[in-house]
């Protein structure tokens, strides 16, 4: 076992067998003092019961009292864990329950102090048999408080121990049983975490190396199962992702291709061809010009997407007469309108108050947002730019009757590297790095479209406090 699955386990069986020794140590200190205690109590319960009784009755009797001692032992209905015996002012057991004779002379501090007329209980050991036992002496009285002898009640230890023992070992296999259980099944728990873990860590092994087809077979709905859906999840973004910048590489390449293609081709006509003809000079270089315009814009789009990955765009904040920026940029688009068929239309209240913002980005989010409409709409139709105030917001609004968004594609428009299937697709920045912009000036970017029924895009700015 190693790694986690060697810690889960350890700590686990260290933590319980810490926690199960402590409770059996518990229960062998309570089980031990329950024996014992109860046996001190019978003891202490039979001692003074019988002395008592038998202090009465030797109170009017005359008779010899190791008659009478006699005469006790032999009437005592004591269980065999008890044994009774008789003893004598010297120490001397003169009769014994069990009956047998015990050659035995007691002088221990104990039975001194009994002789003082105080009963003693205690534990000791037998000297015979140096087996553990348990001794309660009593005071036999005879002539109005006269001590004659003692009553002694012994009992071993022995089959108490036995019993004390015997739940002891039936303890420590319970707790066998139960670590062993524990065992099994903290090791079936770790299996199934550190199974799913190292299957999840081999794929993601795969995917570093950019193997981002691999997927993880979800096993459990629980933490491990959303980690496995995470990654997989993550993996078909970075595939989607991966896709899209071949994609855009190509798309860019081609886009670059195209105008470079003519700028060279006229360069060389120019060269090869003299200067003689002007008309076929100025439309080279009317070529040129435009091309590189559009190498220019290009090149731009790309520039601002690199630094608002990288997070190095800034804006330059002033007041700024938003109506007027977006008046201009529309007037501009009417005669690119008018050359592609398109009427573009421009709906604008007397009074828009100035917000705080950076006018240069807003003039190319409009004029991005402006051409995308020109672009895809059709001639005969047309492209309406309007812009309104609340107490909050300007709103700028832009809706075209071009040919639409697929709805599966609506949600990607704004994606980086996302090139729709129409032929006109540009770059799949302009609107990424747009949205963007809108977004570092508190606003938002919306977009709205039905195919073949046209496009709204929805630009709210806040408004200066």
């Amino acid at each position: 076992m190693e790694g986690i699955k060697k810690r889960w386990v350890y700590n686990y069986i260290i933590l319980l067998t810490t926690i199960l020794l402590v409770l059996e140590g518990s229960f062998v200190i309570f089980i031990k003092s329950y024996y014992y205690n109860n046996t001190e109590q019978d003891l202490r319960s039979k001692s003074k019961l019988s002395s008592e009784f038998f202090n009465k009755f030797m109170v009017n009797n005359t008779d010899d009292w190791e008659n009478i001692a006699r005469q006790i032992v032999q009437d005592s209905a004591f269980n065999e864990s008890v044994e009774i015996q008789v003893v004598d002012l010297e120490g001397n057991i003169i009769m014994s329950s069990s009956g047998f004779e015990v050659e035995q002379q007691l002088d221990s501090k104990e039975f001194k102090q009994a002789l003082k007329g105080t009963p003693i209980i205690f534990q000791g050991k037998n000297k015979l048999t140096n087996e553990k036992i348990m001794e309660a002496y009593s005071p036999l009285v005879q002539d109005r408080n006269k001590i004659v002898g003692m009553l002694r009640f012994v009992t071993s230890f022995e089959q108490i121990d036995n019993v004390v023992k015997i739940l002891i070992a039936t303890s420590l296999i319970i707790i066998f049983i139960i670590l062993t259980a524990m065992l099994l099944l903290s090791l079936i728990f770790s299996k199934s975490i550190i199974g799913p873990l190292n299957e999840i860590n081999e794929v993601a092994k795969k995917m570093a190396k950019g193997q981002y087809s691999e997927r993880i077979e979800k096993r459990y709905n629980d933490e491990i199962g959303e980690l496995a859906d995470t990654l997989n999840s993550m993996a078909g973004e970075i595939l989607e992702t991966t896709k899209l910048k071949n994609d855009f590489i190509s798309s860019i390449s081609h886009e670059l291709r195209t105008p470079l293609t003519s700028i060279k081709g006229w360069g060389e006509t120019i060269l090869t061809g003299g200067l003689d003809d002007k008309y076929e000079t100025e439309l080279g270089l009317k070529i040129i010009v435009k091309e590189t315009t559009r190498l220019s814009q290009m090149v731009e789009e790309l520039l601002d997407f690199s630094r608002i990955e990288s997070g190095r765009i800034t804006l330059h904040l002033e007041p700024v007469d938003i109506e007027s920026v977006l008046n201009d940029i529309v007037h501009m688009f009417k005669h690119r309108g008018q050359k592609d068929g398109v009427i573009v239309e421009y709906n604008h209240p007397a009074f828009i108050p100035e917000i705080i913002a950076d006018q240069n980005r807003l003039r190319q989010v409009f004029i991005n947002t402006i051409d995308n409409a020109i672009k895809f709409t059709e001639s005969g139709n047309k492209v309406c730019v309007a812009i309104d105030s609340d107490e909050e917001n300007v709103c700028i609004t832009v809706k075209d009757e071009g040919i639409g968004i697929n709805q599966e594609d609506l949600p990607k428009v704004k994606e980086k590297f996302f090139k729709g299937t129409s032929k006109k697709s540009g770059s799949g920045i302009g609107l990424a790095v747009s949205d963007e912009i809108i977004k570092l000036h508190g606003g938002t970017f919306e977009i709205e479209s039905e195919l073949d029924l046209g496009t709204r895009i929805i630009i709210k700015l806040p408004m200066e406090k």
